[in-house]
């Protein structure tokens, strides 16, 4: 298992407090929301959407911060929006596993990924990435989530 760096990235993006369980009632309309705001704007999407969970204990049960982004390209374009802001996000030292299939089974993905971690002696930080590669929501066996955990 390797550590990798992303680059710093320029995403639209919004951020919320949530938990699991409300979820996806918090989330309101916000994927397919950033998706239109920015192309509106002139925006090009520039890599699939990502979603950044930041915690300050590995509790399921807490509240946690979710930042929803969508890596765009500005083409010297200016972004005016109540609802989503434009950012850029810093280098991202992470290890990586990519889950293949339904969501509700990124569970066991993420248990792989933090045994391998403890194994390597890989120390995690207080946040994890997912980034959507392939979303099928009519075949969600055709999913491809790429999990990204930020490593010291």
């Amino acid at each position: 298992m390797e550590k990798q760096t992303a680059p710093a990235m320029t995403v639209v993006s919004k951020e919320i407090k949530t938990t699991f369980k409300d979820l996806m009632k918090d989330i309101e309309d916000f994927p397919q929301a950033i998706v239109k705001e920015a192309v509106q704007a002139g925006l090009h999407p520039a890599g699939p959407q990502c979603w950044i969970y930041t915690w300050e204990t590995c509790d399921m049960e807490a509240e946690f911060d979710l930042k929803i982004c969508l890596p765009v390209a500005t083409f010297g374009n200016s972004f005016k929006s109540d609802k989503f802001k434009l950012e850029k996000l810093e280098e991202y030292v992470h290890v990586k596993k990519t889950h293949l299939g339904a969501w509700d089974k990124l569970k066991d993905s993420y248990e792989t990924l933090t045994e391998e971690m403890k194994t390597c002696l890989i120390e995690p930080k207080k946040s994890c990435r997912e980034l959507y590669i392939n979303c099928d929501f009519d075949n969600l066996a055709n999913n491809i989530t790429e999990i990204q955990f930020q490593a010291n």
